[in-house]
């Protein structure tokens, strides 16, 4: 009897093991493997036609166009698909510093030839792709004399003419601000900007030196997005009421600020 129930027991539990099975995996070709996982998913990661050399030293320095904001130095990562075909899709900016650069960014990769593709099994996969575009701000002609202490410094002068430097807004000790604070700012851009054309949207990137008097001057656009958007920026901005200076050692400076203003 008992080594009649042991024959049972055992018969049970083939039974229950010939029942589980082990779950199907299927494959997506359409799937987009991510570049940060292991780099084993693919035999051979996409490239840019000619290298990185070509995309970096060549492709990139030649179209992306610098803004004209002295000292401003930083780097901005974007993110795409390059596709089967080696076209890039779904381009995006993770992190940017601000002056449009990440929109000088997107715009320069849709200009992109197309990539060699990544290869699994000898075959063509999507693949997410990211990298940095390092950012060097265009430097004012006379950069060359700034003072040693200066250059040494936390806060760099733009311009450097005896009392007269204009200061950047990074480390200064008391920034400029729009009377009544930013959400006063952007009231004042809401209820004066007037939309050139029906519909149009996007941002407009403006520049311009905060005078020791609150004063603006030197306005001028570092992008718009066509439509008359840009003149109407400066027509606004020299409605502005005088900001609160900017200071720093106590002293109120001369500061060069820039900021987006929203068409909708």
């Amino acid at each position: 009897m008992k080594k009649f129930l042991i024959l049972i027991l055992i018969c049970f539990v083939q039974n229950v093991f010939s029942q589980h099975k082990e779950p199907t995996i299927k494959s997506d070709p359409n799937a987009v493997t991510n570049s940060t996982e292991d780099g084993s998913y693919v035999d051979k990661q996409p490239e840019f036609p000619g290298g990185p050399d070509a995309l970096h030293n060549v492709f990139l320095k030649k179209n992306y166009k610098m803004p004209n904001v002295s000292g401003l130095k930083g780097k901005v990562y974007v993110t795409f698909i390059v596709e089967k075909d080696g076209t890039l899709n779904n381009i995006k900016v993770l992190r940017d510093i601000g002056y449009g650069t990440g929109e000088e960014a997107i715009r320069v990769l849709k200009l992109s030839p197309k990539w060699i593709p990544a290869k699994r099994n000898n075959e063509s996969v999507r693949w997410k792709y990211s990298f940095p575009i390092t950012i060097i701000g265009n430097e004012p002609p006379n950069a060359s004399k700034l003072h040693e202490l200066t250059k040494n410094s936390s806060v760099t002068p733009v311009i450097e003419e005896e009392e007269n430097q204009v200061y950047n807004t990074a480390g200064l000790e008391v920034r400029p601000e729009f009377p009544g604070g930013q959400q006063a700012l952007e009231l004042f851009l809401k209820e004066n900007y007037k939309n050139p054309q029906k519909d149009l949207k996007g941002k407009v990137y403006t520049t311009f030196i905060i005078e020791k008097d609150g004063s603006l001057t030197d306005i001028k656009i570092l992008r718009d997005i066509g439509h008359g958007t840009g003149t109407e920026a400066i027509r606004v901005l020299k409605l502005s009421p005088k900001w609160s200076p900017g200071k720093q050692n106590n002293i109120v400076v001369r500061v060069l600020y820039s900021i987006p203003i929203i068409v909708h």
